[in-house]
């Protein structure tokens, strides 16, 4: 009789277990910061939620005016920068978003212990991600709620990452920083207070979601419908298993587990269930880029979004 040694027991289950999964094919998305705005995509791959569809995906990260070329060069898969690819498709770039991930603002913005009042704004610094990016664009909203022009009163710096923001802060290099969970915990406990929350401006806006190129959706429509449905399963993996995800983010993070559990509670509320948003807050990204852009064109849904796959998904997921 053969005897089995635990070691041969285990690699033996190893073995059977790999082969119940589909063959993985090697995904890069591109995430635009290291923050909480990106934590779908994050759930997915840590939990292997994408491997379930027979996609090894690798996260990296790149600034979001290299994204719309990346996609169309092939050199990138997907991207979660949807507000931003959104903003290019309505420019005439070939790209679509395919499935929507924040649907409502996440974003504060902390100011240095000098800045009392909203007027104090008038001629400082803001540190955003990047010109044109949604952190740029809720800097100016805000500054204009306020009644500040944005044009002229304040000047919004693209220094990148959180991380970049907040040095911005500490150095007095810029006098207020636009954050998402959980810089904006952080900041605070270093002093930098929130001066405004953008949900208390923008009631719908768009942050992250997943987008890709015309040529992808053409080329390989069957793994743009694994990628989407593994995409969707993150967002309800992450409502269902909070404390698995709350450990992720203070892990990921590297915040006491108090913060990640405070932001994690923000962040939620900020997330699309399934992967939907509204018909206005596309609209509303749109008209946003046809009004920076001075253009008088009319620019249909169609151009902008492909949600078939995500449809697909929502029903095979009994989500819809």
């Amino acid at each position: 009789m053969m005897r089995w040694s635990r070691r041969s027991i285990f690699l033996a289950g190893f073995l059977f277990c790999a082969s119940q999964l589909p063959a993985q094919e090697k995904i890069t998305l591109a995430i635009p910061v290291h923050a909480l705005s990106q934590l779908p995509a994050y759930v997915g791959v840590r939990f292997g939620l994408f491997r379930e569809e027979g996609l090894d995906v690798q996260i990296v990260q790149m600034r979001t005016a290299l994204v719309g070329p990346a996609l169309i060069s092939r050199e990138l898969d997907y991207a979660t920068a949807a507000d931003t690819m959104l903003r290019a498709a309505t420019t005439g770039l070939p790209v679509k978003v395919i499935a929507f991930g924040g649907i409502r603002p996440a974003l504060s913005l902390n100011v240095r212990p000098e800045i009392k009042t909203p007027m104090d704004l008038k001629g400082k610094n803001i540190a955003v991600s990047s010109k044109g990016s949604t952190t740029d664009i809720v800097a100016r909203e805000i500054a204009r709620h306020f009644g500040l022009n944005p044009d002229r009163d304040i000047i919004t710096m693209p220094l990148g990452s959180q991380t970049n923001n907040l040095a911005g802060l500490r150095s007095n290099a810029v006098q207020g920083a636009v954050f998402t969970p959980p810089y904006d915990v952080i900041g605070e406990r270093e002093g930098f207070r929130v001066l405004a929350w953008a949900g208390d401006v923008l009631k719908e806006q768009l942050q992250a979601g997943l987008s890709t190129s015309d040529d992808k959706i053409r080329a390989n429509p069957a793994q743009v419908k694994r990628m989407v449905r593994g995409f969707v399963k993150s967002l309800v993996y992450l409502r269902k298993e909070k404390g698995r995800v709350v450990s992720l983010i203070s892990k990921e993070w590297k915040i006491d587990p108090d913060i990640a559990d405070k932001s994690y509670d923000v962040m939620v509320k900020t997330l699309s269930a399934d992967g939907s948003a509204s018909e206005r807050a596309v609209e509303n990204v749109i008209q946003q880029t046809l009004k920076a852009t001075k253009s008088q064109k009319d620019v249909p849904h169609s151009q902008v979004v492909q949600l078939s796959f995500l449809q697909e998904a929502q029903k095979e997921l009994r989500l819809r």
